[in-house]
């Protein structure tokens, strides 16, 4: 007879088909209790038959069961029986030769089953079933108690007190039995769920961690701790920007030195089966392994290497593509140490290592592509003469993605500098691609000589109509060597920080204007800038965190500024310095940093106020004046010939009064005359020139072009010297 386990819920009648402890021991009670309540034993044998019967499933029932009760040396005489009694001469003949006392036996006769026991003194009971129905002993001795207990309900006195005593202690020791099994049950579930808790802990621990270096040691030490290794190792494959693939290692348990002097392990007999990805392998006593020890040179464990005899090898693979990544292995100087609890706990470790592995090289791709994207789009800053500037951009060092931040040091003719820091709102590529595209347009409209303000108006109408430019603030000042002046406007963007040569700090361009693409105007404004003044520009991620606040971090920003060194010492290393102090080493947004110290340089400047009346002649004897005073007497007919040709054109052209200016940083003579006159000279499309007189300027200058002013216009020449 065969079936399920019993459900031991249950509240129907038991059944004795699947044979389950509770529900046998549950069907003897109701046959003890059905036959105890009979008037006579013949009724009740004929309950027990009819009850038993009825314990079998459908399929299984039995066409009969029969109830013998045999006194010693006799044949055996039919009490009860459900169906037709077919098997008297059966168990005659097969219990002849056994002892009467014999308990509970199961016998297997000629087409039926019979089990019993001893009733009274020279008497047992029988019941027979077909041999096609199976019977195990622990059930048939079950139910014979049980039936002997409700029969000799109806005997003597001390024969019902015996089978009473052996139906209480079978139900104690079913009693100790199934608590046995409920307890072994609950610690097999308790086990379970511990493995399956400690599963899920460290694997939301794994794959929320996006550090290669972090992940990997993590892995290793939770792999070694849940299998109670005596050391544990993780041997990673990771792929170079190239592509080419190289093998790394962690350990734990033990110092990473221990290892220094043995060579990565091959795909040997023993590593092979790892490192393949084709299984794992757990050894009580890996020396006794036929695998083991046929690899030369060392035919086993290199010398000096820690003592292996357990041994447990689990493969790490993706399961998008499964690739193998690498190979968990666990070593113990003792045979024996590692389960199938451990096998199974290492093998889990390693699924969702090999998810936290395959993510994080993916991000570690994806990052990498942005930090090159927004890199490769930052300047490479100019050689500025009496200029000291200091650049700083770190992309993200926690979270997904880079942001969009940056700066720009663009060198404007007559000496000036542009100085630049924006942010766009967002991350990853599509972030620093929106970000290309506005510091070119604010370097174009820069090259073209616009004020500050019409360069964030038009590069904040051009951010209108680019798709993904949604947020972005910009801060864009302008150095004037000649005037020491520092022109600046603002969209959006922090405030600047200008600094004193006596150590006095300022906020400068606070709210000027809308963010790009939100704004239309921007007012611009100017501040002084001689040497010995100090200009700082940055991005949110210097000054705030979610840990602080944006005031709170600029605060912290300018009490940092006050504490750094002069100039004679380590400017990089103190504003690494800074940035270390603000941020901790764990800004979750890019940092962008411009620290701009004017220290003065070599500077020469001569002004000459005109008016329309004025005589070339004046003009020649300031210009060869000035020439012979610096020392330029190889430029002077050059710079004689662009500065009559300037005032000529302005006189004729221009509004006065005008301005002549010379100015010579020791690298470029730049001649330049202001007008009030708000039409600019220009190249025309066919590469000539609209008017006369510049075209003799563009020969003998360098480069020349035109600017506007609050005032009017400058047209400006340089011209290089010795």
């Amino acid at each position: 007879m065969s079936g399920r386990q019993a459900d031991d819920t249950s509240t129907g009648p038991a059944s004795i088909a699947p044979f389950g402890l509770s529900g046998t021991v549950g069907l003897a009670a109701e046959l003890r209790a059905g036959a105890g309540h009979a008037p006579d034993l013949a009724s009740a044998a004929r309950a027990v038959v009819e009850r038993l019967r009825d314990g079998f499933p459908d399929a299984a029932r039995p066409a009969s069961v029969e109830l013998f009760i045999v006194d010693d040396d006799a044949a055996p005489v039919l009490v009860a029986a459900t169906g037709e009694a077919r098997f008297r001469d059966v168990l005659a003949a097969g219990i002849a030769s056994r002892p009467a006392a014999e308990k509970c036996p199961v016998l297997p006769l000629r087409g039926a089953l019979a089990f019993g026991g001893p009733l009274t003194a020279g008497r047992t009971f029988w019941i027979v079933v077909p041999a096609a129905t199976g019977l195990p002993a622990q059930s048939a001795r079950a139910i014979a108690v049980g039936v002997r207990a409700g029969l000799l309900a109806h005997g003597p006195a001390r024969e019902r007190e015996e089978a009473l005593r052996a139906y209480v202690e079978l139900l104690e020791a079913t009693s100790c039995a199934r608590g046995a099994e409920l307890e072994s049950a609950v610690d097999r579930v308790g086990a379970e769920a511990e493995l399956v808790d400690s599963l899920q802990t460290i694997g939301q621990r794994l794959t929320a961690q996006l550090d290669i270096d972090t992940l990997v040691q993590d892995a290793t030490d939770a792999a070694t701790r849940a299998t109670g290794a005596g050391f544990g190792a993780f041997f990673y494959n990771l792929i170079d920007e190239i592509g080419e693939s190289y093998t790394l290692y962690t350990l734990s348990g033990i110092p990473k030195e221990t290892f220094d002097g043995f060579p990565m392990p091959r795909n040997t007999q023993v590593f092979g089966p790892t490192f393949k990805g084709s299984g794992i392998v757990r050894s009580d006593d890996i020396t006794q392994d036929p695998r083991y020890g046929h690899n030369a040179p060392y035919h086993g464990m290199p010398e000096g290497h820690l003592p292996v005899r357990s041994y447990l090898a689990v493969p790490v693979i993706t399961p998008t593509t499964r690739e193998v990544l690498g190979g968990f292995f666990f070593g113990h100087p003792e045979p024996g140490r590692f389960t199938e609890r451990h096998q199974h706990l290492a093998a889990g470790i390693a699924g969702y290592t090999a998810i936290a592995l395959d993510n994080a090289r993916m991000f570690a791709r994806h990052r990498s592509m942005a930090m090159e994207l927004a890199r490769s789009m930052l300047p490479a800053v100019p050689d500025i003469p009496g200029l000291r500037i200091v650049s700083r951009y770190l992309p993200a060092a926690v979270g997904s993605e880079v942001g969009g931040d940056w700066f720009d040091v663009i060198q404007l003719p007559g000496g000036r500098t542009a100085f630049v820091v924006g942010d766009v709102v967002g991350r990853g590529v599509p972030a620093a691609a929106v970000m290309g595209q506005m510091r070119t347009a604010i370097r174009s409209y820069a090259l073209l000589d616009l004020p500050p303000s019409d360069v964030l108006h038009n590069v904040s109408q051009l951010a209108r109509s680019t798709p993904g430019a949604e947020f972005i603030t910009c801060l864009y000042a302008v150095h004037d060597p000649i005037d020491e002046t520092l022109t600046y406007a603002n969209a959006g963007h922090l405030p600047a920080v200008l600094i004193d040569a006596d150590g006095t700090m300022r906020q400068v361009a606070e709210a000027l204007g809308m963010p790009l693409g939100v704004g239309e105007q921007y007012p611009q404004e100017q501040a002084p800038f001689p040497p010995g003044m100090r200009l700082v520009l940055y991005t949110d991620g210097l000054v705030e965190s979610r840990t602080r606040e944006l005031g709170a971090g600029i605060d912290a920003l300018l009490a940092g500024l006050a504490a750094l060194p002069g100039e004679d010492d380590d400017l990089d290393a103190a504003c690494d310095a800074l940035i270390e102090q603000l941020t901790g080493g764990r800004h979750d947004d890019d940092v962008a940093l411009l620290y701009v110290d004017h220290r003065g340089a070599h500077r020469r400047v001569a002004t000459l106020a005109l008016t329309r009346e004025v005589e070339l002649r004046a003009v020649r004897e300031f210009v060869a004046g000035r020439m012979a005073e610096w020392g330029l007497a190889e430029v002077a007919e050059a710079t004689l010939k662009v500065a009559e040709e300037l005032v000529t054109n302005a006189v004729r052209h221009a509004s006065a009064p005008l301005t002549l200016r010379l100015f010579h940083d020791g690298r470029r003579l730049t001649v330049d005359v202001a007008d009030r006159t708000g039409t600019l000279p220009h190249l025309l499309a066919t590469g000539g020139i609209e008017q006369r007189g510049l075209r003799i300027v563009d020969s003998a200058a360098a480069r020349w072009g035109t600017r506007t002013t609050p005032e009017g216009r400058v047209v400006w020449a340089e011209l290089t010297t010795p």
